[in-house]
């Protein structure tokens, strides 16, 4: 989280999931057994889990065979026992590019670059405070929150950094909004979304960038704030926010959250017309096959917990509500992080623990429980790749 000739995206494995040829079996690592079904397709899927580890503790990465039937528990320390810091603090995003595995490492200020056959680290690049990764044919983009401190009282913008793939020292950066988070690429223009997340007001513009030149071209506002991940689907951009909320002390001393306003999701039209999706309360969510995934808690601003998945149809926006309670989902202490099997759909949704194992569930495409497992601490960001 193997001998290799070639990395390529396959086919069949459209939506964020990779092939890898020729790959050897995982016989150098230490893995333990489990029981999870099959993939979708008879050849060797594998998944990748990142955990973020309790801040600001040690994030690890995971491996998942499902043709092995087995978990590989920190793949890159096993990989990499010379690295003493291991993968680092607080892992916040992770893709493919360029035949590498690519990951930000936000508390560590590191962005590293993992060989997909052997795991051990290629290319380590500092960036102040990483958050989010996308790539094109010939660069990898992080956006950055730069020298931002949370509660500083000076606003300090973020920044886009570009790196080649194929020289990793070329670095361009461009300046952004506050605290920038999600990115994307879409008709030539790389757009950014920014949260603000540390300022006192948050920020409610998407920056859009020049693919070719990698100059800023403009900003667009937002009728919400503090946004968050960002998605394409069936032309439009997708923003989810974190929503707006407070907290103070109760005469128990304990602390009590005031929700001002809800997690949220916006549409941005082809003509950068932004509209709400109503009745979606959630600022995790991924796409697969023109469905945006959500998962978020429906009574938020009430104070209750109603956690639920959302499927919201790209093209018409219609939005489908799956209540966990009275479903097989109802076992989800904390969803944290949803991510769908493009081959056969079903949604691995991670249940974090940030003080001990968390567990990622499998889920059929009709809600039903398939399987589940313990993962590592903080379980956040899953990637899924094949091996011939």
């Amino acid at each position: 989280m193997k001998k290799i000739t070639l990395l390529v995206f396959a086919a069949a494995m459209l939506f964020s999931c990779v092939k890898v040829e020729n790959a050897s079996e995982m016989s150098g690592f230490t893995g333990t057994n489990v029981k999870v079904g099959d993939s979708g397709v008879s050849s060797n899927i594998k998944l990748l889990i990142l955990n973020e580890g309790a801040f600001p503790g040690a994030s690890t990465l995971d491996v998942l065979s499902f043709s092995g039937q087995k978990y590989y528990a920190d793949i890159y320390g096993q990989a990499n026992p010379q690295d003493q810091q291991g993968l680092g603090n607080t892992g916040n995003d992770m893709i493919f590019a360029g035949n590498r595995i690519w990951i930000a490492l936000n508390a560590s200020n590191r962005v590293v670059g993992i060989n997909p056959k052997t795991f051990l680290l290629e290319v380590d690049l500092g960036v102040p405070s990483p958050r989010s990764l996308i790539a094109d044919e010939h660069f990898l983009y992080v956006t950055s929150y730069g020298a931002a401190v949370y509660g500083g009282s000076q606003q300090i913008e973020g920044a886009l950094y570009r790196f080649s793939l194929n020289d990793p020292k070329n670095i361009m950066v461009v300046g952004v909004g506050y605290q920038p988070e999600g990115v994307a690429i879409e008709n030539g223009k790389i757009f950014v979304a920014n949260s603000g997340g540390y300022n006192f007001q948050h920020d409610n513009r998407i920056t859009v960038i020049d693919q070719g030149s990698f100059k800023k071209d403009k900003d667009i506002e937002l009728p919400v704030t503090n946004l968050n991940m960002l998605k394409k689907g069936y032309g439009k951009l997708w923003i989810s926010t974190y929503g707006e909320s407070s907290w103070e002390q109760d005469g128990s001393g304990n602390w009590v959250q005031t929700v001002s306003a809800p997690m949220s999701l916006v549409a941005l039209s082809p003509t950068l017309e932004a509209e709400i999706v109503e009745g979606v309360h959630a600022n995790k969510i991924t796409e697969c096959k023109g469905i945006i995934y959500a998962v978020g808690n429906n009574a938020e601003m009430t104070g209750g917990t109603d956690y639920c998945l959302y499927k919201v149809n790209a093209a018409d926006m219609k939005v489908e509500t799956v209540h966990f309670a009275g479903t097989d989902l109802a076992g989800i202490a904390y969803p944290y992080c949803i991510y769908i099997n493009p081959l056969n759909e079903d949604i691995y949704i991670a249940d974090a623990s940030f003080t001990g194992d968390s567990t990622l569930w499998c889920f059929s495409k009709d809600f039903k429980l398939k399987w589940s497992i313990p993962t590592g601490v903080g379980t956040g960001h899953l990637l899924l790749y094949q091996t011939n």
